[in-house]
């Protein structure tokens, strides 16, 4: 179920990453007969945005791995082309709104449900995935253009994770855990239409994660004693659309 996921939304970004280089190109191409620009809709008016879409962010997970290499069995006599990589690639789907506060500030409230495969090839019965949701309120300054706005913020807020886990020692386990989530990013939103705008995202995040814990309340160890949890340190990118109210 997982890997149709992953191959869904892989195909979907490459899509929509596809349908933004034509209709923002086509856009450009004809500025002449282009709608007001959000520079003169913005004048005397501040904006609220909407924005959703989706991306894939390029992570690791240091816990984890030590607790997937211990419930594996012969792990390490693996190739390392054949255990499982430091940083892995997650997909993610997201929605956010956005308010002007003055001329070169505005905040943002975001959502995100974030999906991860840590699957070893050499053991296909085995699976350690994880999805989490994260609630990011974020900070931006604007650079406002004619027909675009850049925007560099910073913000953070909570993550809830689940993690399940089947393998040849846990069986099978549900875990959870809550973190906080800190990140800095630039937006780049091309005007499209009166209203309309594609949505270029890229950031820098880390989770600091609480120790994952089974539904009867104990936290769950690896074969050394050691809790596990999932931290991480990630680069992102998002592609979507977002629509502005002035």
């Amino acid at each position: 179920m997982t890997k149709q996921i992953i191959k869904s939304a892989m195909q979907s970004i490459f899509v929509l990453t596809l349908l933004f280089s034509l209709v923002s190109g086509g856009y450009l191409s004809a500025q002449e007969k282009a709608p007001r620009s959000f520079g003169e809709q913005g004048k005397n008016k501040r904006y609220t945005s909407f924005a959703l879409g989706m991306g894939a962010a390029y992570g690791n997970n240091s816990s984890l791995n030590t607790f997937i290499g211990y419930e594996l069995p012969n792990y390490n006599t693996l190739s390392d082309n054949q255990k499982i990589k430091d940083f892995r690639t997650a997909f993610e789907f997201f929605g956010n709104v956005e308010r002007q506060v003055s001329k070169n500030l505005a905040m943002k409230l975001d959502y995100s449900y974030l999906i991860k495969s840590n699957r070893v090839s050499t053991y296909p019965n085995n699976t350690f995935d994880y999805n989490n949701h994260q609630i990011v309120l974020t900070l931006n300054y604007i650079f406002p253009g004619d027909y675009h706005f850049f925007k560099v913020g910073a913000g953070a807020g909570p993550v809830f994770s689940k993690l399940e886990s089947v393998s040849y020692i846990t069986n099978i386990g549900t875990y959870t855990s809550t973190g906080v989530l800190a990140k800095a990013e630039g937006t780049f939103s091309i005007q499209m239409g009166k209203n309309l705008a594609g949505y270029i995202n890229g950031y820098v995040g880390n989770v600091f994660s609480g120790n994952l814990k089974g539904g009867d309340g104990k936290e769950l160890k690896n074969a050394a004693g050691e809790s596990v949890n999932l931290s991480s340190f990630m680069i992102g990118l998002r592609l979507g659309i977002e629509f502005y109210i002035f």
